[in-house]
C-alpha cells in the first residue's frame, strides 16, 4: 500500500547552490528548531539524510512539495557517498576529503545578505552553499572575499545542524566580528566557479575530475611559487592556485616545462626529485599513489625525473619500478667505472658528452646511460704509453713517431688522463703489418726495419704503413724479435714505392768539386757575387730546397771560366803543372775586387795562351 505523506505548509524556497541539509535547516529555523529536532518530528532518518538515501530524499521532496528538478539540484550540491571512499558531487565523483571537512566555511557577506531575505528569523534565510564545502574553493567570486571558517565540529551530525550553529553565530556575524578579507579573484577562481556551477570547462583540464584538476593546480602552483617561478605578467606574490592553473590549463607541454624548471632550480649536489617537487612529488608518489585518476600527471613527472636524475635500475619512481638505468651522473658513472669523479668528468668532456663549462655539480651533471657503455669498455682496458710500447714491442721514440704520424692515437686527450691508450689499436696495427709477412732472418741484409725505412726515405712512418696496408710493400717478420720490432720491409720496394726521386741535376757542391772550386767555398762565393748561376729546386728526399747546377747553368760557366782542374783534364797534365805554366805565361786568376775565388780564370784570358800551353 502506498504511503501518503502530509506536506509542509510553511517551507522555504530552494536557493542557488543550496544543499539538501541547508534547505532542511532553514525549514527548521522557521520553527525555531535545530535540524535534527525538526527532522525527527518529521520521521526522517538522520543517517539516511546525511547519506542522501534515495528514499529519504524522496520523502523530503514529497513533504516540501519540491519538483524533481529542485530535488536534483539540491542533491547535486550535496556530497553523496559512493563506493571507494568517493563522493558524488556536482555529477562528478570526487574523493571524500575534497568535500568533507570538520571545519565549515562560508562567505560572511553572502550570509548577511541572506539574513535580509528571511521570512521569519534571520537564520531561515541563510543558505549554506554547496561550493563552500569543496576544499579547493578559496573565495566567494561574487563578493571578492575569502571564505571564512564558521565553525569546526568533528561529529558529523552536529556539524551539519546548520540552523543551530547559525543561530549561535548570528550576533558575531551581523556585527562583523565574523568576516574575511577581500581578495583578488583569479582566473583559477572563475574557472572553478564556472565548472561547479555549469560544468563548463574550456581548458585542457576538462578531461579530469574536478578535485584532481584543482588539486594539481594547487600543488603545482605551490611548488612554483616556492621556487619563485611565476608566469609572465604574474606578480611574485600571486596565489599558488592561480599560478598552477595558468600552467596546467595549457596542457602537457606547459606542465612538463614547469616540471623542468623546478628540476633546474634544485641544483644542489644533494637535491633529489623529492626536494625539487616537494608536496607535489609526495602527493603523486605517496598520498595519491593508488588514485589512478592522477596517472597522466604522475607519468609526466616521472618522465622529467628520469630525464634529469640518475635513477638506478630497480628503483621505484612514482610507483613504477625502473627496468634499466636511463641516465648517469658523473658520480654514478665514476662509481661504475671505479675511477674518480674528476677523471670521469674530464673523459666525458673529451667525448663531447659534457661541456667543460657546465656549472652543475658532479651529482647533478647527468647524461644518457648508453653514452657511458663505450667509455666503461675503454676505461677498463686503457694503458699508459710505456705499457702500450711494451705491448707493441717498440721503443718510446718509435711510439712517439707512430703517434705524431697519426698511426696510433690516444683514446682520450693526454691532458685528460695518463692512461689514454687503447691496446686494441696496437693489436690491430700489428695484425695489419704481420698479415702475409715472409719469415726472414738477420742475414737478410736487403731488408730494413719499417721504422728505419721511413727515416731513410725521409717520409713519415704513416706513409710506409699506408703502403703496407695497401699491399704496395711486402713485409717480413723476424722470428728472433717480437711485435713491432720484428716487422721489416725490402729496401728496394721502399725506394721504388715511397722514396721520391731527387732532382736529376748536380748539386752546387758536386759541381764545385767537379770543376775544382770546392775548397774554401770558392764556387759558392762565385755564385754569391753573381759571377755564376745556380737553380734552387725542391728535393723530396730531404724535403728541403737546395741549389743545383742545371745544364744551362753549367754551359754559362764553361763559356766564361776555366780552372786548374778543367785545364788539367784538357791538357793531360797535373793541376800543379798547369798552375806553374799559367804563372809563367803571366795569366792572372779571376779576382773581382781583389777577392781570391780560388784557381779560376776567365776563358778569354786563357784562350790566347792555350796554343802555347798545348805545345
Amino acid at each position: 500500500m502506498t504511503m501518503h505523506l502530509p506536506t509542509i505548509a510553511v517551507r522555504p524556497t530552494p536557493r542557488d547552490r543550496e544543499t539538501l541539509l541547508s534547505y532542511l535547516s532553514r525549514a527548521a529555523a522557521m520553527r525555531g528548531l535545530g535540524l535534527w529536532e525538526f527532522t525527527s518530528e518529521l520521521g526522517l532518518s538522520q543517517k539516511a539524510l546525511i547519506a542522501l538515501d534515495p528514499d529519504a530524499v524522496s520523502q523530503v521532496g514529497t513533504l516540501f512539495k519540491l519538483s524533481l528538478d529542485e530535488i536534483a539540484e539540491l542533491v547535486s550540491w550535496s556530497p553523496r557517498p559512493v563506493a571507494g571512499v568517493r563522493m558524488q558531487f556536482r555529477n562528478e565523483q570526487v574523493v571524500s576529503r575534497a568535500v568533507v571537512n570538520p571545519t565549515i566555511r562560508g562567505c560572511p557577506e553572502c550570509l548577511r545578505e541572506d539574513a535580509d531575505l528571511s521570512d521569519h528569523a534571520p537564520t531561515d534565510g541563510m543558505v549554506m552553499r554547496g561550493d563552500w564545502q569543496f576544499r579547493h574553493v578559496a573565495v566567494c567570486v561574487r563578493h571578492r572575499m575569502a571564505l571564512a571558517p564558521l565553525w569546526t565540529e568533528t561529529r558529523q551530525a552536529s556539524r551539519f545542524d546548520f540552523s543551530t550553529w547559525l543561530r549561535r553565530l548570528l550576533p558575531n556575524l551581523m556585527d562583523g566580528r565574523v568576516d574575511a578579507e577581500t581578495t583578488e579573484i583569479t582566473a583559477y577562481d572563475h574557472w572553478l566557479d564556472m565548472r561547479l556551477s555549469s560544468a563548463t570547462d574550456p581548458t585542457w583540464l576538462a578531461q579530469f575530475p574536478i578535485d584532481v584538476a584543482a588539486q594539481i593546480c594547487q600543488l603545482l602552483g605551490g611548488e612554483l611559487t616556492r621556487r619563485r617561478i611565476v608566469p609572465a605578467g604574474f606578480p611574485a606574490d600571486s596565489p599558488a592556485r592561480a599560478v598552477g592553473f595558468e600552467v596546467a590549463r595549457q596542457g602537457p607541454e606547459a606542465i612538463r616545462d614547469a616540471f623542468r624548471q623546478l628540476a633546474d632550480r634544485a641544483s644542489g649536489p644533494n637535491d633529489e626529485s623529492r626536494k625539487a617537487f616537494g608536496r607535489l612529488h609526495d602527493w603523486l608518489s605517496n598520498s595519491a599513489l593508488e588514485d589512478h585518476r592522477y596517472d597522466p600527471f604522475r607519468d609526466m613527472l616521472r618522465e622529467v625525473v628520469l630525464d634529469v636524475w640518475p635513477v638506478a635500475a630497480g628503483t621505484k619512481v612514482l610507483g613504477v619500478s625502473l627496468d634499466k638505468r636511463l641516465r648517469h651522473s658523473v658520480v654514478t658513472a665514476a662509481e661504475d667505472a671505479r675511477v674518480s669523479p674528476a677523471l670521469i668528468r674530464r673523459l666525458l668532456v673529451a667525448e663531447g658528452v659534457a661541456q667543460e663549462d657546465d656549472p652543475r655539480p658532479d651529482a647533478r651533471l647527468t647524461f644518457p646511460a648508453e653514452a657511458l657503455a663505450p667509455l666503461l669498455a675503454a676505461i677498463g682496458r686503457l694503458v699508459g704509453p710505456r705499457e702500450l710500447a711494451r705491448r707493441l714491442g717498440c721503443g718510446e721514440q718509435q711510439l712517439e713517431a707512430l703517434a705524431l704520424a697519426g698511426v696510433l692515437t690516444p683514446r682520450f686527450p693526454l691532458e685528460a688522463t695518463r692512461r689514454a691508450w687503447d691496446p686494441a689499436d696496437a693489436e690491430r696495427l700489428l695484425a695489419d703489418l704481420s698479415h702475409g709477412a715472409d719469415p726472414i732472418t738477420s742475414v737478410n741484409t736487403d731488408w730494413e726495419h719499417v721504422h728505419r725505412a721511413a727515416l731513410r726515405a725521409r717520409v713519415g712512418i704513416d706513409v710506409v704503413i699506408a703502403a703496407i696496408r695497401a699491399g704496395q710493400i711486402a713485409t717480413g717478420r723476424r722470428s728472433d724479435l717480437k711485435g713491432y720490432a720484428a716487422i721489416f720491409v725490402r729496401k728496394e720496394e721502399v725506394d721504388a714505392v715511397i722514396r721520391p726521386p731527387k732532382p736529376a741535376h748536380q748539386t752546387m757542391s758536386d759541381f764545385a768539386r767537379e770543376v775544382g772550386l770546392a775548397k774554401n767555398g770558392a764556387f759558392r762565393r762565385l755564385v754569391e757575387h753573381g759571377h755564376a748561376s745556380v737553380t734552387v729546386l725542391y728535393n723530396p728526399q730531404t724535403r728541403r730546397h737546395d741549389r743545383y747546377v742545371t745544364p744551362e747553368d753549367a754551359a754559362a760557366f764553361y763559356a766564361r771560366f776555366t780552372t786548374h782542374k778543367l785545364l788539367s783534364t784538357t791538357l793531360g797534365e797535373s793541376s800543379r803543372e798547369v798552375a806553374l805554366r799559367l804563372r809563367k805565361a803571366g795569366i792572372p786568376r779571376f779576382r773581382p775586387g781583389g777577392e781570391d775565388l780560388g784557381p779560376i780564370y776567365r776563358l778569354e784570358d786563357v784562350a790566347p795562351a792555350m796554343r802555347n800551353l798545348s805545345a
